[in-house]
């Protein structure tokens, strides 16, 4: 991956795909890292240019200490694509990346030219900031690994976390491999998430595809947002929990591809 300055911090990132087509940049979920997209890019290599990027505290991107915003994020969004010279992208985003490009799309809507959030939410709720501290306490005591233990059922189906293929393991290994304070910081972020009443401002063409059994973000924060977006659409991914773009990655592929295809 290269780097680039945004501010204070370094963002790293990598492109994939056509030397020049429409460039998707693809955003990653809590204690994860541009890696999570990994089987989705064979997919869309002949058709997009892609760009994957850690966001701030992830992967091999700064990690700075402190709580962060999202605000923050959609600034250092914003920052990577004014440093790589690119004026509009459409955004793919799963989780805290799908939050990330509600932010941009609301703030920045001349700047994002389609949208497709897949597996996210747009507010937060006495539950989720619950869940938010619980997840805190246990790496401040006791670093990633334990964490991943306590929360790795959510992220995939039973079966799949008992076979630990190299798909399962790929992610495990990244995740607990995040440094704690990029943990603590972009829990914090998300912890105050509130854009659910700021989507009606979404000029961008958008698609949410949601998980069927996602504990993490229901189905209903999916129908949610795709009631208070004009022009846009929900798709269900049946019986998959938080990351099914690694656990189906065909049948999300299929979807995601099919979602691009009618808004780009």
């Amino acid at each position: 991956m290269k780097k680039v300055k945004v501010g204070t911090i370094d963002v790293a990132y990598q492109w994939d795909g056509l030397e020049d087509g429409p460039v998707l940049m693809m955003a990653h979920a809590m204690g994860t890292s541009y890696r999570i997209w990994d089987q989705q890019i064979d997919a869309l290599r002949g058709k997009y240019k892609i760009l994957r990027y850690d966001w701030r505290g992830h992967g091999s991107t700064s990690a700075p200490d402190g709580a962060y915003t999202l605000e923050e994020f959609v600034d250092d969004a914003i920052g990577t694509m004014n440093a790589l010279g690119i004026q509009t992208v459409n955004w793919v985003g799963i989780s805290t990346g799908g939050m990330i490009g509600q932010g941009l799309a609301i703030r920045y809507p001349e700047r994002i030219s389609s949208l497709v959030l897949c597996n996210t939410t747009s507010q937060s709720d006495a539950w989720y900031k619950n869940w938010v501290k619980e997840r805190q306490a246990v790496v401040k005591d006791g670093g990633m690994v334990p964490v991943w233990e306590m929360t790795k059922a959510l992220w995939f189906n039973d079966d799949f976390v008992a076979r630990e293929n190299a798909d399962y393991c790929r992610i495990r290994d990244v995740f607990v491999k995040t440094p704690v304070a990029g943990y603590l910081g972009g829990t914090s972020a998300v912890a105050d998430l509130a854009y659910r009443d700021k989507l009606h401002l979404i000029q961008a063409p958008t698609r949410i595809i949601a998980a069927g059994d996602d504990p993490v973000t229901p189905i209903e924060k999916s129908k949610e947002i795709q009631s208070r977006i004009s022009n846009s659409e929900l798709v269900v991914i049946d019986g998959q929990r938080h990351f099914s773009n690694v656990e189906v990655p065909e049948t999300f592929n299929n979807e995601l591809i099919r979602c691009l295809d009618q808004i780009i």
